[in-house]
C-alpha cells in the first residue's frame, strides 16, 4: 500500500447505538411537551442528564436554541399627535 494512501486513512466509526430502555420513555415525555429541554426530561425521568443530551442529538430531538448575542430591538419613534387621547398604542413585550 503506498504510503499516500496510508496518510490520509481515516477509520470509519460506526454509527452511535440508543439504547431504546431510555429512548422510549424519554420520545413519551417529549411528544407530551415538546417544549421541555434534555435537562427538565432528565429530572423528570430520573435519567443521567448527559445521557439525555446524548439521545436527544442523535434523534434529532433537540430543542432549538436561543440565538447568541444582540438581539436588534424595535427603537421607540416619539409620539407626533398633537392632542391627548389622538393615538393609541400597546407594547406587549414585557408581559
Amino acid at each position: 500500500m503506498p504510503i499516500a494512501k496510508l496518510c490520509t486513512y481515516k477509520p470509519v466509526k460506526a454509527a452511535p447505538k440508543v439504547d431504546p430502555r431510555f429512548a422510549e420513555p424519554i420520545k413519551k415525555v417529549i411528544e407530551e411537551e415538546p417544549s421541555f429541554g434534555y435537562r427538565t426530561v432528565a429530572w423528570l425521568l430520573g435519567f443521567n442528564k448527559n445521557t439525555v443530551q446524548r439521545i436527544f442529538q442523535i434523534k434529532g430531538w433537540q430543542v432549538r436554541k436561543r440565538a447568541v448575542g444582540m438581539r436588534p430591538r424595535i427603537h421607540a419613534v416619539p409620539s407626533v399627535a398633537v392632542a391627548p387621547n389622538e393615538r393609541w398604542s400597546t407594547d406587549l413585550a414585557r408581559i
